[in-house]
């Protein structure tokens, strides 16, 4: 595939929208993790909904912005890539730099397998060649009936993230900071908004260019541009020791993918599939991936560093079939 100057022009500008939508949504998620501690009424349930989709802004705002374009399989590219880029080099990559990764609670019991399952069940959705509305409908009802297991068995997502955000008593001073951060996170959404649709459009530009279909380009690109937030926390957690966090978050971002997200798209523009070597390698990959991750966690109830290096390797073999069927 050989890259003229417009396709180099565009690859950078991607790059920067990319970093702007990181950004952005880390403004944004750390406002809403305000709003969790501040807000009364429902506050368990609140601030596992905003924890558990917050570190999958960028592909919620990809989600929209593709269905909204008409071009679902963008996102539906990006959905199956995050999923498999976290359950792969960055969960591995993270074992990697912290030596190991302890599995602990309630993951190997239960949250595994929800995450597993939801991860897959999608394809299921999809045998008849298409993601409907209803089907979107489905997984949003799976995502609600999720978020209500963790509230009421008190394995609510804020055990495993810390929130920030400051009990400011005077009340002038909480007034004037309410509205200071309410135009804070309206900037940041509307910053992840446009940054989205500009990079649907270079998704779909990009996929002309190479002569490749746009769910190649959300597969292999934008997937590894909103995987970011989910990195940028792996790697802070390591650094501080915070190892338990990383599973919880990387668990939480692939059942928000698969339901919240994946529904949402659904329901605005229905995905139709049409099976492709590219579709099938992912597929595959994804089955790979969860059934060694679930190997080398149930035995030791940890996830060691050659194992990481296991994780990391099948991502680098998938992206290299990738590229030898484009």
């Amino acid at each position: 595939m050989w890259l003229n100057d417009s396709m180099v022009f565009d690859i950078l500008g991607g790059m920067l929208l990319i970093v702007l939508m990181v950004i952005a949504s880390g403004v944004a998620v750390e406002i809403f993790e305000k709003i969790a501690h501040e807000v009364k009424v429902s506050k368990l349930l609140l601030a596992t909904i905003l924890v558990g989709f917050s570190t999958s802004l960028p592909e919620l705002f990809v989600g929209i912005t593709s269905a909204i374009k008409g071009q679902p399989l963008v996102s539906f590219g990006d959905i199956v890539g995050a999923n498999l880029a976290n359950l792969s080099w960055i969960i591995g990559g993270a074992a990697i730099v912290s030596g190991t990764i302890p599995v602990i609670g309630e993951y190997l019991k239960k949250d595994l397998w929800i995450a597993m399952s939801v991860t897959i069940f999608p394809f299921f959705l999809m045998i008849d060649g298409v993601l409907s509305r209803l089907d979107g409908v489905i997984l949003i009802l799976i995502y609600l009936l999720y978020v209500s297991d963790l509230v009421h068995s008190g394995n609510s997502l804020i055990k495993h993230a810390k929130l920030a955000g400051r009990h400011i008593h005077h009340r002038l001073k909480t007034e004037i900071n309410w509205g200071i951060q309410g135009l804070i996170l309206v900037i940041a959404l509307a910053v992840l908004g446009a940054s989205a649709w500009a990079l649907v459009n270079l998704a779909v530009r990009i996929s002309l260019a190479l002569g490749v279909s746009v769910f190649w380009v959300g597969l292999l690109v934008v997937a590894v541009g909103t995987t970011l937030p989910e990195l940028i926390l792996s790697i802070f957690a390591s650094r501080k020791r915070e190892i338990a966090l990383i599973l919880g978050n990387i668990l939480g971002s692939v059942v928000v993918n698969s339901t919240l997200i994946l529904g949402i798209v659904a329901i605005i523009s229905p995905i139709e599939f049409v099976e492709s070597p590219e579709r099938l390698v992912a597929g595959i990959s994804l089955l790979v991936v969860m059934g060694l991750f679930w190997l080398f966690t149930r035995s030791k109830h940890k996830l060691e560093r050659w194992e990481g290096v296991v994780l990391v390797g099948i991502y680098v073999m998938f992206v290299g079939i990738q590229l030898l069927l484009a």
